[in-house]
């Protein structure tokens, strides 16, 4: 492949007081035009979104078209309590709440997106927003109905793959992008048709980035830039192409469907991300590895100029494909009403390539195939002794993973993980409200080749009352148990992981992590429409990576020593130089330790006139661990204001995002800066087209994400516009 590179706080009770004088001062008056949104993450028994306790968010439509980007924690990073866990531009990974990777449960079209995402900050999830037709994220303890690793919370990733509703004739839609940043190329187009109970569905997106601009210096602190680029960060463009084809034979009582989607994803990791200077390379690091061509950029050769010769590049190349099946029988007579399969089977497999003076060496294979089957049973309305009637569904999800990863990233042995689940959710009235419980049990067995195989049960179970207050209030009480199983890279990790630059360690005594859920959650909807959510949570056994203190030596390794026995602080062992010992790998044990995290999220809309309105909005999350030290990697508090326009065919946005210093970092850890940050949004629509253009970060601010792995070695990008046009029928 041929790479082208071109070229002081405020007070939230303050915040929290104003939001409701301002709803209060308002006599406002529910709207009967309202549209119900319909949240499948949230429940089995199609509520509308005035019939969940929780928080939630919904991007469909022109906000997820205004919204949507490169990644998936880029495209929801604008909704409260969710954050991007960056590894570079070509990763971002949602965190809810201050939790990622394995305690939020990716989905699409409901069952679990496969890859290595969960393994390493440094993979990118294998899923394409631009073919979403809708997002939907779930925060807090009610998604009990998806297993334990939604213990954070729930993305849904909705495509319309299999069609669950008759269409007649064909309507498609065309879009294309261009981003002036990273000169980003991007097209999308989907196709849909039926005649009938027959249906069909087709998309595809192709995309490809050069690398990305920023402000300043690529690497944060001033004494390591001597290896850095300024103005870019090099090595992170990428190439993506996926398309799906689906079709379904739908009636008013059956659907049966299938569909296969196919993703290829060729991006690069920032320098740093994986550094080899702790292996025994025989490469020689004295060649000028330049991608710059064509007249026009040479501020990019003047940045690079203290940018080290002979750098080897990191670079992934992913391949996923996804098949899925679903039958759905409906409206059933007899005491089963609805019946729902859903069976998803992945194969994923990534390499990582390593760029030097031209030649491509292979790296890391990571190979991971998973087979999963959910099947649901809802059962007709039963009355209980007070005559009440009860809703329910019983579900049995059933999933298996094959783990395989080979060569010098291979710090977690090959392993089969087989889950197993069952659970019952149940609905009813109590006077005007609406009580829902949930219980759900899982086991998990690990199989490996060398060790014995290893067992976990879990036992989560919730209860969420919401309350109508009037025609236009509501209040959400949730209390939930959660419980979550050690995973193969949290007990049999042993080795240098280099995306993170550290030696990890698992344990495979860890313990079931659980913890004690309670949300409330207030919203009223009229003339202006407002939600706070406050939450706390209490980890008893949170599983987290501690920093030991101590460094990787290879002397001790080349002795026969591993795990935490090959790790020291002593000088000698890294032959007497303090050198020797900083440029080691850190060693980090994955541990046990109670936490509590505590937040709060509210949102505001205001109408100012017919066609304008003001949103305000704001996040906070503290973590802290019960020996007083604080969670690594928590996003800071941030405030969020939005102004939109609408007038005939013209509708635009204007943003600004103030985040906070992140001072509570953690053990070892650095603070992070604050930033605000500036965006716009500009469309025109007429007919069938719509001409949009868009612009981030508009004063070229240098960002550095508390939730990054990277945030010292690649900054968020710099000011870019991106300028599209969409054409549907």
């Amino acid at each position: 492949m041929q790479r082208k590179i071109l070229q002081r706080k405020p007070s939230w009770g303050l915040a929290l007081s104003i939001i409701t004088a301002i709803v209060a001062s308002h006599q406002a008056r529910a709207s009967d035009e309202h549209i119900q949104e319909f949240i499948v993450t949230a429940s089995p028994h199609d509520k509308s979104a005035a019939d969940i306790a929780g928080a939630f968010n919904i991007l469909d439509g022109a906000a997820l078209q205004r919204e949507a980007s490169a990644t998936l924690g880029e495209t929801l990073q604008n909704q409260p309590g969710i954050n991007s866990s960056s590894f570079g531009p070509g990763v971002g990974a949602p965190v809810i709440r201050g939790l990622g990777g394995k305690r939020v449960e990716i989905l699409q079209n409901g069952t679990a997106v496969v890859d290595a995402s969960d393994t390493s900050p440094d993979h990118a999830v294998s899923v394409e927003p631009l073919l979403a037709d809708r997002i939907e994220i779930l925060r807090g303890p009610a998604t009990l109905r998806y297993g334990p690793g939604a213990i954070g919370g729930v993305v849904n990733i909705i495509d319309n793959t299999i069609h669950t509703q008759q269409l007649s004739g064909i309507s498609g839609a065309a879009e294309a992008r261009y981003n002036t940043n990273n000169y980003e190329r991007a097209v999308v187009g989907r196709l849909d048709g039926g005649n009938g109970p027959a249906n069909f569905h087709l998309s595809g997106v192709f995309r490809q980035g050069n690398d990305v601009k920023i402000p300043g210096w690529a690497v944060r602190h001033r004494d390591e830039r001597a290896d850095s680029t300024r103005g870019r960060i090099a090595n992170s463009d990428t190439e993506v192409d996926s398309w799906a084809f689906g079709s379904a034979w739908t009636t008013d009582k059956l659907v049966v469907g299938a569909s296969i989607t196919r993703t290829n994803n060729d991006y690069g990791i920032p320098p740093g991300g994986h550094d080899h200077s702790s292996h025994d390379h025989d490469h020689d690091h004295d060649h000028d590895h330049d991608h710059g061509h064509g007249s026009g950029h040479d501020d990019h050769h003047q940045h690079d100029e203290h940018h080290h010769d002979h750098e080897v590049l990191t670079r992934i190349e992913m391949k996923q494909t996804v098949h899925q099946g679903k039958l759905l029988l409906r409206d059933l007579d007899g005491f089963i009403e609805r019946v729902s399969v859903d069976l998803n089977h992945t194969e994923y497999e990534h390499r990582e390539i390593e760029e030097e003076d031209g030649e491509r060496l292979p790296g890391t294979y990571f190979d991971i195939t998973s087979t999963e089957l959910r099947t649901e049973l809802t059962h007709t309305p039963l009355s209980d002794w007070r005559g009440e009637h009860w809703t329910g569904t019983f579900g049995l999800q059933h999933n298996r993973r094959n783990f395989r990863a080979e060569g010098l990233e291979a710090f977690v042995e090959p392993s089969d993980t087989v889950t197993t689940g069952i659970y019952l959710i149940e609905e009813t009235a109590i006077g005007a409200g609406t009580l829902e419980l949930g219980l759900r049990h899982d086991r998990q067995t690990i199989e490996t080749r060398h060790r014995r195989d290893i067992d976990h049960n879990s036992f989560n179970a919730s209860a969420s009352l919401l309350y109508p207050v009037g025609d236009s209030q509501r209040l959400g009480l949730t209390l939930s148990r959660s419980e979550r199983a050690p995973v193969a890279e949290e007990l049999l990790s042993e080795g240098e992981h280099i995306a993170t630059r550290s030696y990890e360690v698992g344990d495979i005594r860890l313990d079931t992590e659980s913890a004690w859920n309670i949300e409330a959650t207030w919203s009223y909807q009229g003339e202006i429409e407002a939600t706070i959510s406050v939450f706390h949570r209490h980890f008893q056994d949170f599983i987290y990576s501690l920093d030991t203190g101590t460094h990787f030596s290879h002397q001790l390794a080349h002795e026969g020593f591993s795990g935490l026995a090959a790790c020291s602080a002593d000088l000698t062992n890294f032959g007497g130089e303090a050198d020797e010992f900083d440029g080691s790998s850190p060693c980090y044990l994955h541990t046990q330790e109670n936490a509590r995290f505590t937040g709060i999220e509210s949102e505001i809309t205001l109408p100012l006139t017919d066609s304008q309105s003001l949103r305000l909005w704001g996040d906070m999350v503290r973590a802290r661990l019960t020996r007083g030290e604080d969670v690594p990697r928590i996003p800071p508090a941030r405030l969020g204001i939005h102004w939109d326009l609408n007038h005939g065919p013209w509708s635009a946005r204007l943003s600004a995002t103030y985040a906070l210093d992140q001072e509570h970092a953690g053990a070892n850890q650095d603070s992070t800066d604050g930033y605000t940050r500036l965006d716009a949004y500009l469309s025109y629509s007429r007919d069938n087209w719509s001409l949009f253009l868009r612009g981030q970060n508009l004063t070229d601010q240098e960002i550095r994400q508390a939730t990054s792995f990277l945030r010292d070695l690649a900054p968020e990008p710099g000011r870019s516009f991106i300028l599209g046009a969409r054409y549907q029928f």
